[in-house]
């Protein structure tokens, strides 16, 4: 448990080590001024002189152990050579803290006050430099603070000195504690360059990211002009290709020849087909460019999802599967963008459609109560290969192909779920899914029954099913 508190694979338990490390050299000087100011103070050299040599001893020991501790290869050692270390670190601070008692208690008035200003500079440095360590910085202040404590409540000894030796051990003492303060601030001083510098960089960083973000708003405005006019120019010669080559159909059809009425109703599917991924990205674009507006209407439900249905029968029967509806009878009319609802229902028909053989697709709408609003709800469900729930993560991401060999089989670019989720979320409803491999899927939008603006702006995100 105290290992478990100490956090010796600690960042900033090593980094303490580093610093106590790099110290030595301060320490040993600061041992020899409190050496001579604790002698003055007590008008002996004997204690002073055997307290210098004994911290010395356990300094070099308390260095030796913490390079020993720094050096350690995996948290696994570091915590066994950390025990150590702190153990020979409280035993350092003891012996320090033992010349401390003593000029206390030996030296008089005088002692006292050598004894505090060392005890004070002591606490002062260790509080700054362990500040991001508590436990080290605890187990380093805790005999030092006590001393300081109870200190007062010792009677002084009326021991008489002489002045110029009470003189000199004040000055001494008050060296090594201006020696304490001066690393501190030293101390400081570093960590404000280094937040200063830091802070320079993060602003440089944040006007970088700012001028990168603005050159890449401006390289997708661009993008979404460039697509919105390819698409419009493309459309043109489309819709003059699907026209024309109806014309032919009906001509090659009236006058028997019906071998090449199919060949054109080919052209005329493939270019209905390339015409629908044009709009497609289209529609990606206009979103992505923020230039979707909603254009409220009251929408009629199941004339929508009978629309709907249609759009998407011919592949259904291709594929031989079977189309259900099913229309709550409270769910009449919708306070939406009719338009937009429409789409993203054809959307996830036309992809539980695709993905389905000899099955079934069933699309529901029912009224619900959410939020203290009234919402309505529509799931696709079919009855087709299913996906992960990875797959699901990535299915409202554009141009996301989940499989690979079934895209090539089935077409498009993975652009339907992106569509209807960005046109959901502008209509401020959500989307999700739900599904198992081999068991199908279930895809459920939400609108509300009466759109709002400021449900729009905040509209939930989408995602696979809770």
């Amino acid at each position: 448990m105290l290992i478990r508190a100490l956090k010796l694979n600690d960042p900033s338990t090593i980094a303490a080590a580093e610093g106590r490390a790099e110290s030595w050299r301060l320490r040993t000087v600061l041992a020899v001024v409190y050496a001579i100011a604790g002698a003055l103070a007590t008008n002996s050299f004997l204690f002073p002189c055997g307290w210098f040599l004994a911290l010395c001893v356990f300094m070099t020991v308390d260095y030796q152990l913490g390079d020993w501790y720094l050096a350690s290869k995996d948290d696994e050692q570091r915590s066994r050579r950390g025990v150590w270390y702190m153990a020979f670190v409280t035993l350092t601070q003891l012996v320090f803290v033992s010349m401390t008692v003593w000029v206390g208690l030996e030296g008089g008035a005088t002692g006292r006050v050598v004894s505090m200003l060392m005890a004070a500079g002591s606490i002062a440095t260790s509080t700054i430099f362990l500040l991001s360590a508590p436990m080290f910085m605890l187990i380093t202040l805790v005999p030092t603070a006590l001393w300081l404590f109870v200190s007062p409540f010792v009677p002084i000894e009326n021991k008489p000195l002489y002045e110029l030796e009470s003189i000199f051990a004040l000055s001494f003492a008050t060296l090594g504690f201006f020696a304490y303060t001066a690393r501190s601030i030293l101390n400081n001083a570093q960590l404000l360059a280094g937040l200063h510098d830091a802070n320079a960089m993060a602003q440089q960083r944040q006007a970088e990211a700012e001028s990168k973000r603005t050159e890449a708003e401006q390289a997708n405005r661009v993008k979404s002009e460039f697509l919105t006019t390819m698409t419009h120019e493309l459309r043109t010669p489309l819709n003059a290709v699907i026209g024309y080559s109806e014309i032919i159909g009906e001509d090659m059809e009236a006058e028997g020849f019906k071998d090449l009425a199919k060949d054109a109703s080919r052209i005329t599917a493939a270019a209905r087909h390339l015409l629908g991924l044009i709009d497609q990205i289209l529609q990606l674009t206009q979103i992505d460019a923020g230039r979707s507006s909603v254009e409220l209407d009251d929408v009629q439900v199941r004339p929508l999802i009978e629309s709907a249905v249609a759009s998407v029968s011919e592949v259904a029967q291709a594929n031989n599967n079977r189309l259900a509806i099913r229309v709550a009878s409270d769910v009449t009319m919708a306070q939406t963008d009719g338009q937009k609802l429409g789409l993203c229902v054809t959307h996830l028909l036309s992809n539980a459609v695709k993905f389905t053989t000899n099955g079934l697709v069933a699309i529901s709408a029912e009224r619900e109560q959410a939020n203290g609003r009234e919402w309505l709800r529509i799931a696709v469900s079919d009855t087709g290969v299913g996906m992960t729930q990875d797959e699901i993560e990535k299915a409202f991401q554009p141009f996301t192909q989940l499989d690979g060999s079934q895209t090539r089989t089935k077409g498009g670019m993975g652009l339907g779920l992106s569509i209807t989720a960005s046109t959901v979320k502008v209509l401020g409803g959500e989307i999700w899914a739900s599904s198992e491999p081999g068991a199908g899927s279930t895809f459920t939008l939400r609108v509300p029954m009466r759109f709002v603006e400021s449900a729009a702006a905040n509209a939930p995100r989408f995602g696979a099913a809770a």
